[in-house]
């Protein structure tokens, strides 16, 4: 399993008036660029997995797609909606792994059309958004990992896995009520979070 990067922005980075994407826009700014990378390659990597890449081509396109990105992202249009930056990424995407499958079925001699069929399936917005969803999730859960400790994250992760209150306070031997205050507590942080990490990975504010 790939290993996350570690989240190292403070809150008042996360609510800075340049968003990351903004800045990553700057061909001179090589460390807003290694953060994008480091923020998206994750993300990048587990969209092409749901395509169903080859393990052994993920490295090759992922890096591929970031080059892409790299090239063009200064000249994107961006607005306020922040669907719009995913959409552009999913069409980057659902391009290059297009067009490595052609090469591919090129290379084996075989008929591009009965070779990349269904290759990129019509719902790659739906995929792109569901990854994001889950990548946010991740990445704010490691971040609440550094500020709650015990039992409270237990709870927290246990809440996302579906598990009713009163199976976590037997696995845990805690009362309801305890339950109670520790998942509230934590899910009051964790939207927080993930409302200023979003906004710093996605709006043109």
């Amino acid at each position: 399993m790939e290993q996350q990067h570690e989240i190292n922005l403070s809150k008042e980075q996360w609510k800075t008036q340049q968003t990351l994407i903004v800045r990553a826009r700057d061909p001179n700014d090589s460390q807003a660029w290694d953060e994008f990378t480091d923020y998206y390659a994750g993300f990048i990597r587990m969209v092409l997995m749901q395509l169903h890449a080859p393990l052994d081509d993920l490295e090759d396109l992922s890096q591929t797609i970031l080059v892409k990105l790299w090239q063009n992202l200064s000249t994107m249009e961006l607005g306020r909606d922040h669907a719009r930056f995913r959409t552009w990424l999913g069409t980057v995407i659902r391009n290059t792994f297009y067009t490595h499958c052609s090469q591919a079925a090129s290379r084996k001699r075989r008929e591009i059309n009965a070779a990349v069929a269904n290759v990129v399936p019509p719902d790659i917005e739906d995929i792109i958004e569901s990854e994001w969803r889950k990548h946010i999730i991740a990445l704010v859960i490691e971040r609440l990992n550094a500020s709650f400790s015990g039992k409270a994250m237990d709870v927290f992760t246990m809440t996302l896995d579906g598990q009713s209150v009163e199976d976590i306070a037997s696995a845990l031997e805690l009362t309801k009520d305890s339950v109670y205050v520790l998942r509230n507590r934590v899910q009051s942080r964790f939207r927080k979070e993930a409302r200023q990490l979003r906004s710093y990975l996605e709006f043109d504010q």
